[in-house]
C-alpha cells in the first residue's frame, strides 16, 4: 500500500509555515526588546547627563553670582574715585581705573532722550554703542535701575542698586564673552558698568560643564555616537540676532539653538521629534538611516524645573543621543544564525518523523492487506476442499444409503439423508451468494463461528453475476474486516448471547453490505471518527490490532463509497456501500 503523498506535502507545508511564522514572531518579538532595552539605556544615560548638568550649572551660576558680587564692590570703588558728573570723567581716566581694580574695563551710561547709551569707556569699542533699545531685557534692567535704583524682572543677578546679567557676548565686540555688572544709586548721572572676561567661568564650565560631560560620556559608551543639548526655546526657529557697534550681527550664549555637545547627523524629523518630546514631557525614541547606518535618535525634554535656589537661571533644552543601531542588528544577525540552524535541523528531525510515523502506517497497512489476501485465499482454499470432499465422498454415501436400504433400515437410511442434505444445501447456499471471493469469506466464517460458539447468520441477494467496480480483495477487506470486528465484540457476551448477522444486495446501482451484532448496553455513539482511526479498539488485546475499521473506511473512501454506523435495540448495525461500476 502506497503512501499518500498528498498528506505528506500538506503536513510538510504546514510545519514549514509553523516554523516561519514561529522563527519569524520570534525574530520580530526580540527585535522590540532589543530596540526597547537599547531606548531605555538612552533615556537613562540621558537622566544621568541631565542631573549632572543641572549641578554643573548651578555651580556655573553660583560662579557667576561670586564675580557678580565682585563687580558690585568693583563698582562702589569706581563710584569713589569719579565725579558724579560724566561730563567731568575722562576715558583715559577709566582706563586707569580699570587696571586699579584688576577688571577689564568701565563704561559709564547715560540717557539720550528715551533711549540709553555709553557715554564714555575705557574700552574704545564699548564708545560706538549709542542705543541699547535693541538689548531686550537688558534694556529693561537698565530702565529700571535709573528710575528706581533698583531692578525687578525675573533674568539676571539683583542686588541693591546692582543688576548683572549672565555672561554675554559683548554688544561692542570687544570680547568673545564678558561678565557685566551695573550699579546706580542716584548720586550720579549715569549708570556705572563694570565688566571681566569671563574667561574664569568658561574655564569653569571646561571642567565640570555640559560639554565636557558629553566627552566623558561618549568615551565611556562607544556605541554612542553624538550627544547634543539642543534649546527648549529657539531650536528648530531663527534666533534673534543682535549688532555689535560695528554692525556685526551675534546670538545671544543663552538663544544659541544647540547649547552644548554637537548636532551633526540630522534628519528632517529631527524637530518633530524634538517637539513631540516637549509636548508629551517624555522620551521618544525612533529608528532611522544615516549615511546608509540604521542608528535610533532619542530626545528627552529637560523643562526648567521650580526654582530652588536663588542661582538657578535654567533655559529649558531637550538632549538628543544618537546611538548605533548596528549592534541590535549585529545581535539579530547572530541570533538569526543560530534560528536558521535550528530551523534546518528541526526540520530535518519533523522530516524524519514524518517518513518514520508514515511508514509505520504503511507497514501497519501491509500487514493488515498481507493478512486479509492470504485469508481470502486459504478461504477460496478451504471452499474448494469441501466441494471436493462432498464429490470425493459421493460414492460412500451411495454405499452407505444401499447398505441401509438392504437391510430395511428405513428409518435410519433417512436420517443419514436429511444429514446428507442438509451439509450439501449448506454448501449449496455459500456457493449460490453469486460472488466467489464473498462465497468463500463466508464458508471460512461459518467454520470460524462454530468454533466459537457464535450464531452466525447470512444473507446475499441480488450478486450472481454482478459487475463490479470493486477488486475482489477488497470486497474481501470490507466484509472480513466488518465481520471479524463484530465476532471479536460478541465474544465478549455468553455463548447464547454470540450472534451475528451479514445481509448483503444490490440497490441502485450499489453493492450494499450491513453486519449486525450486539453490544454493550453502556457503549455511546459520540465519537464516530475515532471508531477508524488506526490503533483503536474496545478490546484488551486481540489479533487485529486495531486496524480493521480503519481499513474498511480507508478502502470505502478510495471506492468513493458510504459507510454509516448506528446503534438500536442493543446491537451496532455497520452499513456500507459502493459503486458497482
Amino acid at each position: 500500500m502506497r503512501i499518500n503523498t498528498k498528506v505528506i506535502y500538506v503536513t510538510f507545508a504546514i510545519v514549514i509555515l509553523l516554523l516561519v511564522f514561529n522563527n519569524t514572531s520570534y525574530y520580530w518579538f526580540t527585535k522590540s526588546l532589543l530596540t526597547q532595552a537599547l531606548s531605555e539605556r538612552m533615556e537613562s544615560t540621558a537622566s544621568q547627563i541631565r542631573t549632572s548638568i543641572e549641578q554643573s550649572e548651578e555651580g556655573s551660576f553660583f560662579v557667576e553670582d561670586l564675580i557678580g558680587e565682585n563687580l558690585r564692590s568693583v563698582a562702589l570703588f569706581a563710584k569713589s574715585q569719579l565725579d558724579p558728573d560724566i561730563e567731568k570723567v575722562t576715558n583715559e581716566q577709566l582706563i586707569e581705573l580699570a587696571r586699579q581694580a584688576g577688571v577689564d574695563g568701565f563704561s559709564l551710561m547715560k540717557r539720550n532722550g528715551d533711549d540709553i547709551m555709553v557715554g564714555k569707556s575705557s574700552e574704545p569699542k564699548e564708545l560706538q554703542i549709542r542705543s541699547t533699545k535693541t538689548f531686550g531685557y537688558w534694556f529693561t534692567a537698565f530702565s529700571q535701575l535709573l528710575d528706581n535704583h533698583q531692578v525687578t524682572i525675573a533674568e539676571g543677578q539683583k542686588l541693591l542698586n546692582f543688576w548683572s546679567g549672565i555672561y554675554e557676548v559683548p554688544a561692542s565686540g570687544s570680547s568673545n564673552v564678558s561678565k557685566f555688572g551695573y550699579f546706580y544709586d542716584g548720586s550720579t548721572n549715569y549708570l556705572i558698568c563694570v565688566f571681566v572676561n569671563a574667561d574664569k567661568i568658561q574655564k569653569f564650565k571646561q571642567i565640570v560643564g555640559a560639554d565636557t560631560i558629553v566627552k566623558k560620556t561618549l568615551a565611556s559608551n562607544p556605541d554612542i555616537m553624538e550627544i547634543s543639548g539642543l534649546n527648549g526655546i529657539t531650536f528648530g526657529t531663527k534666533p534673534i540676532e543682535y549688532k555689535d557697534s560695528s554692525g556685526v550681527p551675534f546670538i545671544s550664549v543663552y538663544d544659541r539653538p544647540v547649547l552644548f555637545g554637537t548636532y551633526n547627523i540630522t534628519s528632517t524629523k529631527d524637530l518633530d521629534n524634538y517637539k513631540e518630546s516637549i509636548q508629551e514631557n517624555k522620551p521618544v525614541s525612533v529608528v532611522e538611516r544615516w549615511n546608509g547606518k540604521p542608528i535610533l535618535k532619542t530626545f528627552m525634554y529637560v523643562p526648567v524645573k521650580e526654582k530652588l535656589t536663588e542661582v538657578q537661571r535654567e533655559v529649558p533644552y531637550v538632549i538628543t543621543i544618537v546611538s548605533d543601531y548596528q549592534t541590535i542588528q549585529r545581535t539579530l544577525n547572530k541570533q538569526l544564525v543560530q534560528l536558521t540552524v535550528l530551523i534546518v535541523l528541526f526540520t530535518i528531525f519533523s522530516c524524519v518523523l514524518i517518513y518514520l510515523v508514515f511508514r509505520f502506517i504503511t507497514k501497519s497497512r501491509e500487514t493488515a492487506v498481507q493478512s486479509t489476501q492470504e485469508m481470502y485465499i486459504q478461504n477460496v482454499d478451504l471452499m474448494f476442499a469441501t466441494i471436493r470432499s462432498q464429490r470425493h465422498d459421493f460414492l460412500n454415501h451411495v454405499q452407505t444409503m444401499y447398505a441401509l436400504l438392504s437391510k430395511g433400515k428405513k428409518e435410519d437410511q433417512m436420517k443419514y439423508m436429511k444429514e446428507l442434505i442438509e451439509e450439501i444445501n449448506e454448501v449449496n447456499d455459500i456457493i449460490r451468494i453469486g460472488h466467489p471471493a464473498i462465497a468463500a469469506l463466508i464458508q471460512a466464517k461459518i467454520a470460524l463461528a462454530m468454533r466459537t460458539k457464535i450464531d452466525f447468520n447470512y444473507h446475499f441477494t441480488g450478486l450472481e453475476g454482478l459487475s463490479l467496480g470493486v477488486k475482489s480483495v477488497d470486497i474481501v477487506k470490507i466484509i472480513g474486516n466488518l465481520i471479524d470486528n463484530a465476532f471479536d465484540e460478541v465474544n465478549k457476551f455468553p455463548p447464547d448471547e454470540r450472534e451475528v448477522m451479514v445481509n448483503g444486495w444490490s440497490e441502485s446501482n450499489h453493492l450494499t453490505i450491513s453486519v449486525t451484532n450486539p453490544v454493550d448496553p453502556e457503549f455511546q455513539l459520540d465519537d464516530y471518527n475515532k471508531m477508524f482511526t488506526i490503533g483503536y479498539s474496545t478490546k484488551g488485546g486481540g489479533e487485529h490490532q486495531g486496524l480493521g475499521l480503519s481499513v474498511v473506511k480507508e478502502r470505502i473512501e478510495f471506492y468513493k463509497g458510504t459507510i454509516e454506523v448506528s446503534v438500536a435495540d442493543g446491537c451496532i448495525c455497520f452499513k456500507i456501500s459502493v459503486p458497482m461500476q
